[in-house]
């Protein structure tokens, strides 16, 4: 049985406007060093990092990009129109919310492959052997998200500072990107989304509300979403040390 193949949605089309802000700049600015998607990291934009990511991982067939409507142009230019081995890499404008520029990335993918994936374009740290494991798991169960067990105690504070309780931490997860599902599951829950209830900050919330299983698949500590020049430093810190430091396949 031939390998599933797999596009890929990478969301950059946020305004990163805590991110502006923590380094003195009005959102809305033109220069792309100081968002958090172009930030220099290493050298390299931080999505260029996050492309590599997924470059190594053969059953990626496409990658789709949403970026901010005024930076497709540009980010073409700048980023060229394939990954290694000449898939194609797609800048589409991005929307007014995150589902919206998924919906948009998802009408210009490859409508033949398996699996879809959808990726923060700042988290540059995710590592392929990962993204391998949550198409595996996508692909038998129909749906996989990658996150990490809570192993901070947790506390719920409705108003101001004041605790008002500490949370039951078993059987919590953070959930991380990247989110793979079988085609025709993302397809129905995109088709249904009008429908959900409630604020939608992932993917996975609206396959959930169709009813279809979610599987976890473990993730890295250092699969950090970039919102905070710290966050920055702390991805310089790792790919200084060598990161991946082994890039093996996770525990199944």
């Amino acid at each position: 049985m031939p390998a599933p193949t797999a596009s890929v949605i990478i969301a950059a089309a946020g305004a990163g406007r805590r991110f502006a802000e923590s380094v003195g700049r009005r959102p809305g600015t033109a220069d792309e060093r100081l968002s958090k998607v172009f930030a220099p990291l290493a050298g390299r934009p931080v999505l260029a990092h996050t492309l590599d990511r997924f470059a190594r991982v053969r059953a990626v067939t496409e990658v789709v990009v949403a970026v901010l409507p005024e930076k497709v142009e540009w980010a073409r230019g700048e980023f060229g129109g394939s990954i290694s081995g000449g898939r194609p890499l797609k800048f589409v404008a991005g929307g007014s919310s995150r589902t919206e520029s998924v919906a948009s990335a998802l009408a210009a993918t490859d409508g033949g492959t398996e699996l879809v994936a959808i990726h923060d374009a700042v988290r540059p740290l995710i590592r392929p052997a990962v993204i391998e494991e949550a198409l595996r798991v996508a692909i038998e169960h129909g749906a996989a998200v990658v996150g990490r067990p809570v192993d901070h105690t947790v506390k719920s504070v409705p108003n101001g500072r004041r605790v008002a309780e500490t949370l039951p931490r078993a059987g919590l997860w953070l959930a991380q990107t990247p989110q793979v599902f079988r085609r025709e599951v993302l397809m129905t829950a995109y088709g249904r989304r009008e429908d959900v209830v409630g604020q939608v900050t992932d993917d996975a919330k609206l396959v959930e509300a169709m009813g279809q299983a979610v599987m976890m698949v473990l993730g890295d500590a250092a699969n950090i979403k970039i919102t905070t020049p710290e966050d920055l430093m702390f991805c310089e810190a790792f790919l200084a040390a060598g990161w991946p430091f082994d890039d093996n396949p996770v525990s199944r």
